[in-house]
């Protein structure tokens, strides 16, 4: 049993609301930006199975506010491929220490970051197959560390989805992926009240952090404010490499 302080609490709804208030503004980045500081105030064993209830909550509100219809065809593939990664990734985060799990996170955070930054050029083969490698990595990442969305944000932005498809395909695979991740963790009794209480705090700070970000989000060049945010991933994620390794 961990136990949480209140400066705890404060600096988690800290980093919730500047993360959701990004993700409203640019509309991407939110675990990749959340996930990493939030790892230096919690464990990771309180930390995923939270940021599991949490997404599994925001995927349920983004879905039933979808416009846009999504064929089957585009998130059944990824889904399916990411129920081979998730037990994997039950696995790493029961059996593998929190520091040694920050230390994968700090160097993951840091090569997705250079990726978005487009300094690593992917190859154009099988655009016409279903994204399913990167459902299972994001499978494996999401239960592990809870930072599963940018292999599926560099698999549909090398395919070219638009931006409706985007936001339609990443809230039905995230909703699914995120029950069955959850569903495994109860069944492995991972989940502490903690974890509950830490996800039902943050859910409100999400929803207003996100909406007050989109009405700003005309108002700064989101191109260059994009780049501002991953070099401060880059920069997060070099912090947790080197303190892990410290420790």
């Amino acid at each position: 049993m961990h136990d949480i302080s209140i400066i705890q609490i404060v600096l988690c709804g800290i980093v919730i609301l500047s993360a959701a208030f990004i993700k409203g503004m640019t509309g991407f980045g939110f675990a990749l930006l959340a996930v990493p500081f939030l790892s230096l105030i919690f464990p990771m064993q309180i930390l995923v199975p939270a940021m599991s209830l949490f997404n599994l909550v925001s995927s349920l509100v983004i879905l039933l506010k979808l416009q846009e219809k999504i064929k089957a065809y585009y998130f059944i593939p990824m889904f399916v491929a990411s129920l081979g990664g998730i037990p994997l990734g039950v696995y790493a985060l029961e059996y593998v220490s929190s520091d040694t799990l920050r230390l994968i996170t700090g160097i993951l955070v840091i090569l997705f970051s250079v990726q978005m930054l487009g300094k690593i050029k992917l190859a154009k083969h099988f655009l016409n197959f279903p994204i399913v490698f990167a459902g299972f990595v994001s499978g494996i990442l999401s239960s592990s560390i809870s930072v599963g969305g940018p292999p599926l944000v560099i698999a549909m932005n090398r395919k070219g989805y638009p931006k409706d498809k985007f936001r339609g395909v990443f809230a039905w695979f995230g909703t699914f992926s995120s029950f069955f991740t959850t569903v495994a963790f109860l069944m492995k009794g991972m989940i502490e009240m903690q974890s509950v209480n830490l996800s039902l705090f943050c859910l409100p700070i999400l929803f207003f952090g996100s909406h007050v970000g989109a009405k700003f989000s005309g108002k700064i060049e989101p191109d260059k404010f994009r780049k501002i945010v991953i070099g401060i991933n880059i920069i997060t994620g070099s912090f947790i490499v080197i303190s892990s390794l410290v420790n």
